[in-house]
């Protein structure tokens, strides 16, 4: 398997580079990943390319036995570039973006798609026949520092005939938005206007009150110029090579349709950081960014960026505790990864990330974590059959789609209201139950049970899809502000929950965004702070109603029989524990297994392992006995700090 750290031979004196290949072997590395900021490298002026020094540190890495990811490095163009050619992005508020950082460039800007398919061409060229180079990376981390919207001369245009071969007609347009109001309609695609500043600029950053419609659409545009962008560098190398090629995502990141963006892949890889300068996450949240990243592809992928040290731009996050290293490591390969490269080797003392730490500290001593790191691989060693290849097992999925994440931001409902959030409540519900849950848009049959929270924009396919898999005996749970909008973002005419209304047997009679909380009893008990819909059944049970207020008395929590399954209907928003315990109820009627451990420790199963990790800085008894695969001895149930164990369970 791929294990290995991303390493920048340009940063380094060439005297340096077989030490630190040695003390790569000595790791127990087979990889490194490198290219993606050396553009001004390879080509110091248009058309003159130079790979000799890249060239030379293959060849070094590859006497100690180390192979490597190559990336085409576009995400961080030259000055020439800039000096020569118009590339760079517009803000929302007609602003140029300054070069002098990354990923300043356009999408739609010819020249810069231009000269990007020419140095991918030109790299791939070189490069075709070169066995240590085992596999591409397109770019580096597309979308980051909110670089996915553009607002330039050159999206207008591109995002005019974006909407002309979807609608055809601007009469269609104009009727499908409802542009009569406000008098906002158009005379042709040429007049649509980008959803930058104007004279209602509202609180919500994520939106600009403009036509909700106009908003939506140009999301997905932008979406899938990226795409567009990324498939011409994709096809500059595969006409030169047929090695696999990837792009390494951003897990919960959500301004680019990742299914879309995954669709001309080979596979996916993806960057954790799970504690820097900007706040650390729960292991859960961790869990379901690994669950997000395999459930873009349904298919196992490679860490291509793993935090292996302290780490920030202006100031450090935490650094790593002993075990921490080890565990992420493990953490990931559970949840379905079959590599991992760890960022980075060593840090620079120079640039913009002087704090952003690596395997190594500015001296280059090795230290705890490159002796961590080094036993972790020597564990993954003799997993290595238990990992490539893979399959977890699933019982539960989240459905996460990157429309209704759009939509739920331009029209956010309730001021407390955050589809991400809600989404992570669902899936934290089920990790802290150890249920194994998939995050995707997958094929339904494959699970137990279905949670569709807040899915407002309706897709006409996914509801038939769903409907099929309630009928044919699967659970579904749905949440308030579902089911309400159509596929251009404007809002159903029939009685909430208007597309699930049949599926969950009920009418929304009355709702409400909270401006205090209201008790919610029955099956469940908790408060509600963010949301309540009240409920009218016409063929559901109720599970829980809403005990005061003018809300008393009204359903909040309901099931309903459709065909030979069930869907649950829930209300409001519930509080950790008590959405918990409704997530128990809902588990246990589907015939699902949960693990119980103490709290901190997540539990994974994979083909006929059951992989432990301790998330605790204290040592924790489990009850679970079987072979350890680490040790080869039998597992006493004891986990220490931070401790992982993989398991043949008895």
């Amino acid at each position: 398997m791929i294990f290995g750290a991303c390493y920048y031979p340009e940063h380094w004196d060439r005297g340096e580079w077989k030490h630190h290949a040695e003390l790569m072997r000595e790791a127990g590395f087979n990889t490194v990943r490198t290219g993606d900021f050396a553009w001004g490298c390879i080509e110091k002026e248009e058309g003159v390319f130079e790979f000799s020094y890249l060239d030379d540190a293959i060849e070094v890495l590859a006497a100690e036995g180390i192979r490597v990811i190559l990336c085409t490095p576009t995400a961080a163009p030259p000055k020439w570039l800039v000096n020569q050619y118009d590339i760079l992005q517009r803000d929302r508020y007609g602003r140029r973006k300054n070069w002098g950082a990354r990923r300043e460039a356009c999408a739609n800007s010819a020249a810069y798609r231009e000269r990007s398919v020419i140095i991918a061409e030109e790299m791939a060229k070189h490069y075709a026949h070169n066995e240590n180079v085992i596999a591409w990376q397109i770019d580096n981390e597309f979308g980051c520092h909110d670089s996915t919207h553009c607002y330039c001369e050159n999206c207008r245009k591109a995002f005019s005939k974006w909407l002309e071969r979807k609608y055809g007609t601007i009469e269609r347009l104009n009727q499908t938005w409802g542009t009569v109001f406000w008098s906002l309609q158009y005379e042709s695609f040429e007049d649509v206007i980008l959803p930058v500043y104007n004279s209602c600029e509202p609180e919500n950053a994520h939106g600009w009150s403009h036509n909700p419609s106009l908003d939506l659409e140009y999301r997905r545009f932008a979406s899938d110029s990226w795409a567009e962008y990324q498939k011409l560098q994709i096809d500059a190398v595969r006409k030169y090579t047929d090695k696999p090629v990837t792009h390494n995502f951003m897990g919960h990141f959500a301004d680019i349709d990742y299914y879309n963006l995954a669709k001309d892949l080979d596979f996916v890889a993806w960057d954790n950081y799970p504690d820097n300068q900007w706040g650390s996450s729960e292991y859960e949240y961790v869990s379901m960014a690994h669950e997000i990243m395999r459930g873009v592809k349904n298919r196992n992928f490679i860490v291509a960026e793993q935090q292996s040290g302290p780490c920030g731009w202006d100031m450090f996050g935490a650094a790593p505790e002993p075990g921490q290293l080890r565990l992420w490591t493990h953490q990931a390969l559970a949840h379905g990864g079959e590599g991992m490269i760890y960022f980075r080797f060593k840090p620079l003392h120079y640039g913009m990330e002087q704090y952003w730490y690596g395997v190594l500290d500015h001296d280059g001593i090795p230290r705890r974590r490159y002796y961590e790191i080094q036993k972790t691989g020597q564990e993954l060693e003799k997993l290595e059959p238990y990992i490539a290849g893979a399959k977890n097992h699933y019982d539960a999925l989240i459905v996460r789609s990157y429309d209704n994440i759009w939509a739920h931001q331009i029209k956010q409902h309730a001021r407390k209201f955050n589809y991400q959030e809600l989404l992570y409540s669902y899936y934290r519900a089920n990790a802290d139950l150890n249920i194994n849950t998939a995050v995707s848009m997958g094929n339904y049959a494959d699970y137990k049970v279905v949670y569709m929270p807040a899915y407002n924009v309706v897709h006409p396919e996914e509801m038939e899809k769903i409907t099929e898999y309630v009928r044919n005996g699967g659970t579904l749970v749905t949440t308030f502000r579902s089911g309400t909008r159509d596929t251009f973002n404007n809002l159903f005419t029939t009685t909430l929950p208007c597309a699930f209304a049949e599926l969950a047997g009920i009418e929304v009679e009355e709702f409400a965004a909270l401006r205090k909380p209201v008790a919610v009893d029955g099956i469940v008990s908790s408060k509600a702070e963010i949301w309540c819909d009240m409920i009218k059944p016409v063929t559901a049970k109720v599970l829980s109603i809403y005990s005061d207020g003018y809300f008393r008395n009204k359903a909040a929590v309901t099931v309903n029989i459709y065909g030979k399954g069930r869907v649950y209907y829930i209300g409001c928003d519930l509080e950790r524990e008590a959405l918990g315990r409704l997530v128990c109820h809902i588990s246990e009627r589907c015939g699902i297994k949960m693990t119980e451990m103490p709290s901190g420790v997540e539990v994974v199963r994979r083909n006929n392992c059951m992989i432990l990790m301790n998330h605790n800085d204290c040592e924790v008894r489990v009850g679970l006995k079987g072979k350890s695969l680490i040790s080869n001895q039998h597992f006493n149930g004891k986990l220490e700090a931070y401790g992982v164990e993989w398991i043949l369970a008895e």
